[in-house]
C-alpha cells in the first residue's frame, strides 16, 4: 500500500480554511514546530514500523494537536488532517462532530492514547460500513 504523506503547506491551507469559516485568532503558524510534528509521524512510519492507516490518522491528530504550531485551530486542523489522510487512503468516516472533537481533545490531555484514539477512528469507519 502507497502510504499518503502530508506536506506541510496543506497542514497550512486546512487551518487557514478552518479559521476562515469559524472563530480564531488568525496569525503565521510556526513553520519549524510544525514540520517537527509531521517528521514524528515520518519517523514512526521509516523507523517504528508503523503502518496501520488509522493508527497514523492518530498519530497525525496527535503531533499537529500538541505541537501547537498554528495560530489558532490546532486541535480541528489535527482532526482534519487525520480525517483527510483516511479519506485519500480509502477510508471515508461520517463525521460525529461531538465524538470526535471529545476524542482529540482528549488525546491532547492524555486521557486517550494515540490507540485509544485510532481505535476510535477505526470505530466510526466500521460503524459506517454497518459492521
Amino acid at each position: 500500500m502507497q502510504l499518503i504523506r502530508f506536506p506541510l503547506e496543506r497542514v497550512v491551507d486546512i487551518n487557514e480554511q478552518i479559521l476562515k469559516t469559524e472563530a480564531g485568532f488568525k496569525g503565521a503558524p510556526d513553520l519549524g514546530k510544525l514540520q517537527g510534528a509531521l517528521s514524528r509521524i515520518d519517523n514512526a512510519i521509516w523507523y517504528e514500523g508503523l503502518e496501520d492507516v488509522f493508527e497514523i490518522a492518530a498519530k497525525y491528530a496527535s503531533s499537529i494537536a500538541v505541537a501547537h504550531a498554528l495560530s489558532d485551530a490546532n486541535k480541528r486542523t489535527a482532526l482534519a488532517v487525520a480525517l483527510e489522510f483516511l479519506s485519500l487512503s480509502d477510508f471515508d468516516l461520517s463525521d460525529d462532530n461531538d465524538l470526535l472533537a471529545d476524542a482529540v481533545r482528549d488525546l491532547v490531555l492524555e486521557v486517550l492514547t494515540e490507540t485509544d484514539f485510532a481505535d476510535i477512528l477505526y470505530a466510526q469507519y466500521a460503524k459506517d460500513l454497518g459492521e
